[in-house]
């Protein structure tokens, strides 16, 4: 059960009905909408990490399931196994991540996996870490990592604080990798194109 409750359609405005009218039915992003001018940023900086950055979709889903194993969180592991999927991660890779075991990932994702896990459990990497993720992804990749595990640290502190519940049927069931980033980009531009608070 959660601990705020979920705003009803009614009590929504219309930027917000838009918003979520727009993007897959998800928990978290209703909750957002308890903070009407957080909404729009909310999500719109989701979709940066999903949608726009260049960072490898691969290595990006180690840190958030392993973001999701430190910070405790059923609701991101969910959601993320179905996304780590659709973007090509193996079972063995998911499963090394959402254990801590890093065994069963390559290189660069033992390396994302143990920065993201600083990250989480520390707020910072430390340097040494960090120098190699930069000397492994350039300045924009890097920095594009720091802020998806930042955004999914905050992410996961919400659904916990909140208690969001995970949805009766998974909105991110069932994709496969074909039809993901087509319906992320279509989903962007809808919640773009609705009318500003």
């Amino acid at each position: 059960m959660t601990r705020i409750p979920y705003p009803t359609d009614d009590e929504l405005d219309d930027d917000a009905r838009a918003i979520l009218a727009a993007l897959p039915p998800l928990n978290i992003v209703r909750m957002f909408a308890n903070a009407p001018a957080a909404l729009r940023p909310l999500t719109e900086l989701g979709q940066a990490n999903l949608i726009h950055a260049e960072l490898d979709p691969r290595l990006r889903q180690i840190a958030i399931l392993t973001i999701a194993r430190v910070s405790g969180s059923e609701y991101e592991r969910a959601q993320h196994e179905n996304v780590s999927r659709a973007v090509g991660l193996a079972e063995n890779e998911i499963a090394a991540a959402v254990s801590g075991d890093f065994e069963g990932l390559d290189e660069p994702g033992r390396l994302v996996a143990r920065f993201a896990e600083q990250i989480a459990e520390d707020v910072a990497a430390d340097e040494a870490t960090t120098a190699a993720v930069y000397e492994l992804l350039g300045r924009r990749q890097a920095t594009e990592l720091v802020v998806c595990c930042a955004y999914y640290c905050a992410v996961a502190r919400i659904i916990a604080t909140c208690g969001v519940e995970l949805e009766d049927a998974l909105p991110t069931a069932g994709i496969d990798a074909d039809d993901w980033a087509s319906r992320q980009a279509e989903a962007a531009l809808d919640a773009r194109e609705a009318p500003p608070s």
